[in-house]
């Protein structure tokens, strides 16, 4: 039977992945006016996994020590995470979230769970293209480039 995390390893450590393991994502999102809010993704690419809580923490740390203004607030106009200009998240907009996963794979079906998520920056229009979210910007930029 195959599960979520087959095969896949730690961009931190390099270990085989566990039965729950952390994922960062880069997206192109916009969120509804409405409060709480509903995000639209509309292209989401998995940037790098991580094995443990530690190598999530330690990869985030670098992350974040790169960022004019990590870890945006819930409000609906944030400031870009590198220039500080202005975003808002009810345009389409760059993300990058940490998310922790555990497999739900069932013997017909390969299946993850979200088990928390946090959103590590958002970018204005000027720092990273919302709809070619993919080609936005290079990995190194986020401190854990190949």
């Amino acid at each position: 039977m195959g599960n979520s995390y087959q095969g896949r390893y730690c961009g931190v450590c390099e270990h085989e992945l566990p039965h729950g393991y952390f994922s960062l994502s880069k997206r192109s999102q916009t969120v509804t006016g409405s409060e709480p809010g509903v995000v639209l993704v509309s292209d989401d690419e998995g940037l790098t996994d991580f094995c443990s809580q530690g190598c999530a923490e330690y990869a985030e740390a670098a992350i974040s020590s790169t960022l004019s203004s990590p870890y945006p607030g819930p409000g609906q106009t944030v400031p870009c995470s590198l220039c500080l200009r202005p975003v808002d998240r009810t345009s389409p907009h760059v993300s990058v979230s940490m998310s922790e996963f555990e497999d739900a794979s069932e013997p017909w079906l390969v299946s993850a769970r979200v088990v928390d998520e946090r959103e590590l920056a958002v970018y204005c229009h000027g720092c990273a293209e919302p709809r070619l979210a993919s080609m936005s910007f290079d990995e190194s930029e986020l401190g854990v480039g190949a």
